[in-house]
């Protein structure tokens, strides 16, 4: 760098006499001065010079002013969470806090086990005399043979043992409820000499209860046995099969209740 602002300082010196300089065409005998040419081309620059040394380091400036506050950054984003600390020293025991509201009623638990008998208390005092249960009973036979019939038909009954209640209706051979509770009915057939009885307990004409008397028996027997709750107008009545026939009065029809509604 110093060797290239020697070369121009240099150059800046002979710029003047160049300028003045006068110049005169070859063969000119009249030169007082030395002949010079036209000025030639501009060389090639020089090489670069080598670095200068580093200079000494300057004293240190007096200390600057305190700058204004910047603006506060935006916040970064959560940080990963830290392992658990150690834990600490339990607390001292708090007020007791209101009681909450009653919650849902649970599941009910299993039976417990079987308690000691009780001592016996003390009698109460004797109730009011209940009402009369209904006195409701029948028995009917029949006194002339029947069959052998052609069709399914009613028998029909018309020799009345008992009749207590009055609810066995002695034109239809029908048993009509008057009140309702439980029954029980009974039916007794004896079948005429080599011919079948077979019939049906009949509620309301539905088969309920089948009975059947053989033939090879020469007088078959035939019998059942049935528990029925009735209502109010219900008919329970014997029916007996085509082609059966029943001997006179060793068949019957009874029924009583057992129990009121």
């Amino acid at each position: 760098m110093t060797l290239w602002l020697a070369f121009a300082v240099y150059c800046l010196q002979i710029f003047p006499y160049a300028n003045s300089a006068t110049y005169h065409a070859k063969g000119d005998y009249h030169c007082n001065n030395c002949c010079r040419g036209l000025p030639g081309p501009q060389g090639v620059p020089g090489l670069p010079g080598l670095h200068g040394g580093r200079g000494q380091d300057g004293m240190m400036g007096p200390k600057g002013d305190k700058g204004e506050m910047g603006f506060k950054g935006s916040t970064g984003s959560q940080g990963l969470p830290g392992d658990d600390g150690a834990k600490g020293q339990r607390g001292r025991k708090g007020t007791k806090g209101e009681c909450g509201p009653q919650g849902p009623i649970g599941p009910k638990g299993d039976m417990g086990p079987r308690g000691y008998a009780g001592s016996t208390g003390t009698p109460g005092p004797k109730g009011e005399k209940g009402s009369r249960p209904p006195r409701i009973a029948f028995t009917v036979s029949r006194s002339e043979p029947l069959g052998p019939v052609m069709q399914k038909v009613p028998v029909t009954f018309d020799k009345i043992h008992t009749n207590l209640g009055d609810s066995f209706d002695v034109y239809s051979s029908h048993f009509i409820c008057k009140t309702n509770g439980t029954y029980m009915f009974m039916v007794h057939v004896l079948s005429a000499e080599n011919r079948t009885a077979y019939g049906w307990i009949m509620l309301n004409n539905d088969h309920q209860m089948a009975f059947h008397g053989d033939a090879d028996a020469r007088h078959g027997t035939g019998s059942n046995t049935i528990i029925l709750h009735l209502v109010r107008d219900d008919h329970v009545w014997v029916q007996l099969n085509e082609n059966s026939a029943l001997l006179n009065h060793f068949s019957s029809f009874s029924g009583y209740i057992l129990f009121e509604d």
